[in-house]
């Protein structure tokens, strides 16, 4: 249903924590046992929070992940739900008892628990993926993206399919999670213009300054959906017809906006927007995707082989951690596709050079 126009291939990247066991009867799971070509004793164990698991979610896609190395690596996997926050301890201790070689755990949310685990059962690999915990001791490895790189392809299709030859970005928050998708946005923007001789306007974002145009909520501006539409009409007050909203649902405003114009097309973020936010699929242009499910296949790879077992694992174009995916296939049209592929080898051979002061990795 949607293409990849970055990279392939494998590569090793750095950013993990987790750990592994049967899970105490407030968490539920889901054991697959290897086949007869299993290798040795590896054990994959995932944790991730109840009911999280809808189509396109983060941990709909570290499970396929997950499914895809007990598959192709031939090892027993072991995934578990927990209940509530107040259950992580207790069901990182349970996969730790049920002797799983690595434990893969999802969001911030887990990060003081998994790091307290790691540090107290020293002989299990722990991973955390999309956080970075306080501390990490050698056995916890932070999985980190490099949507910066995706985002500079994305920068690049909204300078190309612009009509204004005005485009626009905006944010929840000033943080680091979210200034580096609009790092890449504004420099794939600026090589456009390079590579074309054009002159399309990057709104919302000031690349020298780090200043720029964010969701005005004090209460939750992440989960304000009003609030992202304002931030999306700034935009579009100024000519903007095609908005990149780095908002979480928040960005569901930009999303309403254009389906009331009609004019204004939307880039989504972190996940594909066609499946999390299906409805609104007809005003979209394509997302900037965290790949969770190649990130956590990756890491669990490199562990069993004994590669990198310790520091940052870095999702980027060259390992299909993140990528840039058509809304539906064919809505970027064969030129411009041909051209986003050849960008995105080019990033990862390091003949464009996209850098972001908020990247890790």
């Amino acid at each position: 249903m949607t293409k990849r126009w970055m990279a392939f291939a494998a590569g090793l990247l750095a950013f993990a924590l987790a750990g592994c066991a049967q899970p105490p009867v407030t968490a539920t799971t889901d054991v697959t046992e290897p086949d007869d070509s299993a290798a040795g004793s590896y054990k994959a164990c995932l944790i991730t929070d109840a009911g999280s698991a809808s189509d396109g979610s983060p941990a709909q896609q570290a499970i396929s992940g997950l499914d895809r190395a007990q598959r192709e690596l031939g090892i027993e996997t072991n995934s578990v739900t927990a209940d509530s926050a107040a259950d992580y301890p207790r069901v990182l201790q349970s996969l730790v008892d049920a002797q799983c070689s690595i434990v893969v755990a999802l969001g911030s949310g887990m990060a003081d628990s998994v790091e307290a685990a790691a540090k107290t059962n020293t002989d299990v690999q722990f991973a955390l993926v999309d956080a970075t915990p306080n501390t990490a001791p050698p056995n916890l490895r932070p999985v980190l993206f490099s949507t910066h790189e995706s985002s500079f392809l994305a920068g690049y299709l909204a300078a190309a399919r612009s009509a204004s030859g005005k485009v626009g970005v905006f944010g929840a928050l000033s943080v680091p999670a979210v200034t580096v998708y609009m790092d890449g946005f504004v420099q794939g923007v600026d090589y456009y213009n390079q590579a074309k001789g054009a002159q399309v306007q990057a709104l919302g974002w000031d690349l020298a300054a780090q200043t720029g145009t964010f969701v005005r909520s004090d209460a939750a501006p992440y989960q304000d959906p009003a609030a992202g539409r304002v931030a999306a009409e700034a935009l579009t007050a100024q000519g903007a017809d095609l908005i990149m909203a780095v908002a979480g649902d928040s960005g569901t405003g930009a999303l309403q906006l254009a389906a009331d114009t009609g004019t204004l097309k939307v880039i989504w973020t972190d996940t594909n927007g066609c499946l999390t936010e299906a409805v609104a699929c007809d005003q979209q242009l394509g997302s900037v995707v965290k790949d969770r499910g190649s990130a956590v296949y990756e890491l669990i790879r490199a562990d069993k082989d004994g590669r990198n077992a310790s520091g940052v694992f870095t999702a980027a174009l060259r390992n299909d951690g993140t990528a840039l995916v058509e809304a539906r296939d064919g809505d970027f049209g064969a030129d411009l596709t041909a051209e986003l592929d050849r960008i995105a080898k080019d990033i990862i051979d390091g003949s464009i050079s996209v850098t972001s002061p908020s990247a890790i990795g």
